[in-house]
């Protein structure tokens, strides 16, 4: 077949059109799917439960595949700073922490902020209840807030009905002047055999330091605020008008219940471990952790008990009791900061808090999630308190705690008043900082 010139030039413009086509073709690579974000690893170490973080982040990966990059590790809570700040100190550290506020200014020069340009404090405050608001420092946000671990009442229903109380204790003056007078029990050499409170002494109280910082934010505490310089100023025995000494009034009344002296003579160091009394029925009023319930009701399942707000003063206008508030924190050492920031933004979204949170017995921080509710049997009394729990910026918890054990022995032992115990442990906590 013949071609003339012209159609000659088309079919050799259409073949080479088609070679380029078929080039083309073989190179070609699909655009990157933008529902996946390269993370890297990032590695994070906290003393919450593995199971619960896993279990949390499950669902997650089915739509983000690449997350499976995160990595949570559990560590023993009182080996826990010793191997963070080993593992900094050979370069091999985390590149998140999951903390308790507690542990927030102790850690303070170790995380990078993330600085309001970045996340405004309007957006913070709109976003987490006023609890929360202890991760937003003067320079940025040290922390994403994650789960509120707020201290609750366990009362023994049994008990309490067994002389017509069928309602847990709402005030403070329903305990001594009640609670108290109707339920304790003690033999003729006036050892006690039957607790309706364990308060007074701190080495067998379970959460001395959380019951004396609660009782302390009641009574209106000015607590710890930041100075000038990196200071802190501590204003825990002081309200803001200076009219009362609310660590030594609450030192005072927890007190109370440990004088063999005083008509409140409830408890003693002879005592077991409290929570240990509960479980066994030889307390009514157990102090604890949200997160607690679904532990006790596993280790005694005849143990007919339930929760409730702790009490308040009865003239109190303003509801409070003391919440652990769990948060994300960046570490300045970590190699990744893109991807840890970018794992920060998914682990502290209002899913992942909510689901972490029931998972462990905890509220979430967002007022959006708290704004709906639990309909679980403990989750509902564990939300609405959440919202009236408040922290305070710890030096250090262990080294808190022993000051408070100390602050609590002189007063029991008469070595000082109430009044000089407490501002001896103030002005012990001010060195810490």
């Amino acid at each position: 077949m013949n071609l003339r010139p012209f159609e000659l030039f088309l079919v050799l413009g259409f073949g080479i059109l088609g070679l380029l086509a078929l080039g083309l073709l073989a190179t070609y690579k699909p655009p990157a799917d933008t529902t996946k974000v390269a993370l890297g690893a990032v590695e994070i170490w906290g003393t919450l439960p593995e199971d619960a973080f896993y279990a949390t982040l499950k669902p997650l990966l089915e739509t983000q595949p690449s997350y499976a990059a995160i990595s949570y590790t559990e560590k023993d809570p009182s080996t826990f700073d010793s191997e963070v700040l080993n593992a900094l100190a050979e370069d091999r550290g985390p590149d998140l922490l999951l903390l308790p506020h507690e542990a927030l200014v102790s850690y303070r020069s170790k995380i990078q902020p993330i600085p309001f340009e970045n996340f405004p404090a309007r957006d913070f405050k709109n976003l987490y209840i006023d609890g929360a608001e202890i991760w937003a420092m003067s320079d940025g946000v040290y922390g994403y807030p994650l789960a509120i671990d707020p201290l609750v009442m366990y009362w023994n229903r049994d008990i309490l009905s067994s002389k017509n109380v069928l309602n847990a204790p709402k005030t403070w003056e329903a305990i001594v002047n009640d609670i108290v007078p109707t339920f304790v029990e003690r033999d003729f050499n006036r050892n006690i055999t039957l607790s309706p409170v364990a308060f007074g002494e701190y080495r067998n109280v379970t959460n001395a330091a959380e019951i004396l910082s609660m009782l302390t934010i009641q009574g209106g505490s000015s607590l710890v605020s930041e100075g000038s310089e990196g200071r802190y100023i501590m204003g825990l025995n002081q309200t803001p008008d200076k009219s009362r000494a609310p660590l030594e009034a609450a030192a005072t009344f927890y007190t109370n219940f440990a004088s063999p002296s005083n008509p409140l003579y409830s408890w003693n160091r002879a005592r077991p471990i409290d929570r240990d009394a509960f479980l066994s029925e030889d307390l009514i009023l157990y102090f604890g952790k949200g997160s607690e319930a679904r532990g006790i009701a596993a280790q005694n399942p005849n143990l007919n008990f339930d929760i409730a707000e702790v009490p308040q003063g009865a003239a109190a206008t303003v509801r409070r009791t003391y919440g652990t508030f769990y948060g994300l924190s960046l570490l300045k050492s970590s190699d990744n900061k893109s991807g840890a920031y970018l794992a920060m933004q998914l682990i502290g979204g209002a899913d992942f808090s909510k689901a972490m949170a029931d998972y462990l017995d905890m509220a979430p921080v967002y007022r959006s999630s708290l704004s709906a509710g639990s309909a679980d049997t403990y989750g509902r009394i564990i939300y609405t308190t959440a919202v009236v729990a408040r922290g305070w910026l710890s030096p250090a918890p262990t080294k808190v705690d022993a000051i408070l054990a100390e602050m609590v022995e002189d007063i029991l032992a008469n070595r000082q008043r109430p009044g000089e115990a407490a501002d001896d442990a103030v002005g012990r906590m001010s060195q810490e900082y």
